[in-house]
């Protein structure tokens, strides 16, 4: 996709997808790239790229005036879990400050990297985007369907074109949650598959998802408010898929639990008043500087205590449904509207996230 004389600015563009996005659009598109960074010292990923960086935050609406300027196209890649009152302050106020700002710079498309989870963990079989959104009282997916629910109200009432992608699973280089982290700890012996992995997956290569999104900017025809799940519509089970990952460590197998039982171990029954002690300090104690560890510390004494018992991997309620669940999710929408054709097989996106994390990353 030829993007030559147009000005794009990437938020969220030290985040795995963001910076991914980035560089792509600085080196195949011929755009004239701006990266919003939060960070200067998380952005040292980007500076081998040709492109701008502007320092702001989605939700300081005044930082957003600089890097909005002049721009075309705005991909807005923020998004971060935490307690309810970061979620909401970063995915839903700092998605309106975007939608806002770039109304008043004269953007012409804002393409909005959402989430699959706005669904909720049992999606219906043979689900597309007509399915319904569904709080769960999880922060991240809520935070992700308020995000969405505005961006449905901004459109009806401003010239500015939104358009709207739901990746699944996002996985290959630098992808922590479902690469480099699970590898290391398969690597430890405490990684496990759900009832041995019969459940079905349906994950994307983040190239993949970088060129739906590409796709999305340069796409005219696509209406206002549009919404795109996005996957690699090559399904296979979460067995293959985890397996394939174990073999880049030299690993043929995983151990299995069954999911039904997980639910009365005693570490679940520590996790779940652990992660209630975790929302009440998310509402009671700012996720910043100390407090955030704070925060986060359940996490912490959950994979502890799961060592001590067994070195099990514990999974949460949404877990256990995600990896235990056989069905399927239609793409069709995407490939009709967009024009979108996953390029990278599974077998070739493992190639190269193996041959990644033998350059980069230390697996122990």
């Amino acid at each position: 996709m030829n993007y030559a004389g147009l000005h794009v600015l990437v938020t969220g563009a030290t985040g795995f997808i963001g910076a991914r996005l980035a560089e792509r659009l600085a080196f195949e598109t011929k755009a004239s790239v701006r990266a919003l960074v939060r960070e200067v010292k998380k952005s040292v990923w980007l500076t081998r790229s040709p492109m701008e960086l502007v320092v702001g935050d989605v939700t300081q609406k005044a930082s957003l005036e600089k890097a909005m300027t002049g721009c075309d196209i705005v991909f807005h890649c923020v998004g971060i879990g935490g307690s309810f009152e970061t979620c909401m302050a970063v995915n839903v106020e700092g998605t309106k400050n975007v939608l806002e700002a770039a109304q008043a710079a004269g953007v012409k498309r804002v393409v909005y990297l959402s989430s699959i989870a706005v669904y909720g963990p049992s999606l219906p079989d043979h689900a597309d985007e007509a399915a319904s959104l569904v709080r769960t009282g999880a922060a991240y997916g809520d935070s992700k369907v308020e995000a969405e629910e505005l961006i449905s109200r901004f459109v009806l009432d401003h010239s500015l074109t939104v358009i709207v992608l739901q990746p699944t699973f996002v996985w290959g280089p630098r992808s922590e949650w479902f690469t480099v982290d699970p590898i290391r700890q398969m690597a430890k012996g405490t990684w496990q598959l759900v009832d041995e992995g019969r459940g079905t997956c349906h994950a994307v290569y983040v190239d993949n998802l970088v060129d739906a999104a590409l796709l999305a900017g340069h796409r005219h025809s696509i209406k206002s408010g549009e919404r795109f799940i996005i996957t690699d519509d090559q399904p296979c089970t979460w067995g293959e898929f985890w397996l394939a990952h174990a073999k880049m460590i030299g690993k043929s197998s995983l151990p299995s639990f069954p999911s039904t039982k997980s639910t009365k171990h005693p570490i679940r029954i520590l996790e779940r008043w652990l992660w209630k002690f975790r929302d009440w300090l998310g509402d009671h104690c700012p996720d910043t500087g100390p407090f955030r560890y704070v925060v986060l510390a359940p996490r912490y004494v959950i994979r502890k205590a799961a060592g001590l018992w067994g070195g099990q991997t514990i999974y949460g309620d949404w877990d256990l449904v995600k990896y235990g669940r056989v069905y399927s999710l239609s793409v069709e929408k995407a490939k009709l509207s967009l024009g979108y054709a996953p390029q990278v097989s599974r077998e070739q996106g493992m190639r190269e996230t193996q041959q990644w994390m033998t350059d980069q990353v230390q697996v122990r």
